[in-house]
């Protein structure tokens, strides 16, 4: 199952996939995803029956608005806002929003929802501790995964050699959830700090863009999980993160000027942006990359092509974070076959990292150029176990000499920061960390 996060902050907006969930984190300016149908390195999840031509497919059924914390409520409910138990109602402040949400986004995208949305709004506690709850779950379901996850990124640099993947996750999100959508329960679940402000409404219609592309795509793709050698697990999940953001920020534009200033105060004003300090900056980057190069992608899609090149890209996804970042047609973002390198140990995992990763590395210890990472033209890596320390080995392949050197200086300039060694090994650009 999938799971999509927003995080605001004084970086960026940005989705993430997390066990389980599509959810929404708020952070100050910057938005997040983490994935349990993920790689360990790349998140996203995928969406089947899509297209354009759904605009018959239950226009006539009669909308679900609301919900208990875990089940639709009966038809006698009319509670007006969420209760402490995560009961939402069919009338008051909630459905109505809810119902000029769903509006909105019919009107803009071009078809009607198939069902509507089941949409709980749970207290700050209730919702922190049904986030942790999944999360528990999740982990105990999948611990080979959670071990797997925590080599790879100890060997990366993304958590310390103390630290555990599912722990930094837990803590990442803890920070800030503001909401998600369960792909396989077809609930939306809000957290209501306040009444329903404006950053409320602005989590429902991005979680509500969510429900409407699960309906038409099928937003839970299992089969992606094991797809290590391509990026299609992140480009997944930028496509569906920027498909929200771009309809969220459609709708912003249509507030007030006021109003736009008031949300961007309760941005600001949610959580503990401190708490962030304590995350490795190139992990938090990497989290929210999917918001950041997901709503500029669509934004370009929709320009060139309308939604039909949105639905069109949810039914073929790109293989690689290349084709999302650079979309400049002139630039060759066909990825180049590249073997995987030896490891000194015991194999992990192998797969491939990616321009977003390498971009993640660099924009995260302010290393190298702006463009080090661009002109990526493939890559293999192993990470691995030896003497007691978690290790990767990243072979990349750049499309051109000048890019070659610049990425071996910037790696080069990485490495004296973070450790590890850069070479130059038959022809391929080499990193090699242990940690």
């Amino acid at each position: 199952m999938d799971s999509r996060t927003r995080v605001f902050g004084g970086l960026l907006l940005v989705g993430f996939l997390i066990f389980g969930i599509i959810g929404l984190v708020v952070w100050r300016g910057a938005q997040a995803v983490d994935s349990d149908s993920v790689s360990s390195l790349d998140s996203g999840s995928d969406h089947s029956d899509s297209g354009s031509d759904h605009s018959d497919s239950g226009a006539d059924t009669a909308l679900d608005d609301t919900a208990t914390d875990d089940t639709a409520t009966d038809d006698t409910a009319t509670d007006d806002t969420a209760t402490d138990d995560g009961t939402s109602t069919r009338e008051g402040p909630l459905a109505d929003f809810v119902s000029e949400a769903v509006a909105f986004i019919e009107d803009l995208r071009g078809a009607p929802f198939q069902a509507r949305p089941v949409v709980v709004a749970l207290s700050d506690a209730d919702f922190i501790a049904r986030v942790e709850s999944v999360l528990e779950a999740e982990f105990a379901d999948n611990p080979e995964l959670v071990e797997q996850d925590t080599v790879v990124q100890r060997a990366i640099g993304f958590i310390s050699p103390d630290q555990t993947s599912d722990e930094v996750l837990r803590q990442f999100l803890a920070a800030g959830v503001l909401g998600f959508y369960d792909p396989e329960t077809k609930e939306l679940v809000v957290r209501q700090v306040f009444e329903l402000d404006l950053l409320t409404k602005s989590t429902i219609v991005h979680e509500l863009t969510h429900a409407y592309d699960d309906q038409l795509f099928d937003l839970d793709r299992p089969e992606l999980d094991d797809d290590d050698f391509t990026e299609r697990s992140w480009t997944f999940a930028a496509l569906a993160e920027g498909s929200a953001s771009h309809v969220e920020t459609a709708w912003v534009n249509v507030l007030s000027s006021r109003e736009q200033s008031d949300l961007l105060y309760q941005e600001s004003s949610f959580g503990d942006p401190g708490v962030f300090a304590s995350f490795d900056f190139a992990y938090l980057l990497l989290q929210v990359s999917v918001y950041v190069e997901g709503e500029p992608y669509v934004d370009s899609l929709v320009a060139n092509g309308g939604y039909g090149a949105l639905d069109a890209a949810f039914e073929g996804l790109p293989l690689t974070s290349e084709q999302i970042m650079e979309r400049d047609p002139a630039v060759d973002t066909v990825p180049v076959y590249v073997p995987v390198p030896p490891a000194d140990g015991e194999v992990v995992w192998e797969g491939t990292g990616g321009q977003i990763v390498l971009d993640s590395l660099f924009s995260g210890t302010f290393t190298a150029t702006e463009d080090a990472a661009t002109g990526w033209g493939g890559d293999a890596m192993v990470v691995y176990r030896a003497d007691g320390q978690s290790c990767m080995r990243w072979d990349i392949v750049m499309d051109s000499v000048a890019d070659e050197e610049e990425l071996f200086a910037g790696l080069a300039e990485w490495t004296a920061l973070r450790g590890g060694s850069v070479s130059i090994v038959d022809g391929r650009v080499r990193l090699d960390r242990c940690a």
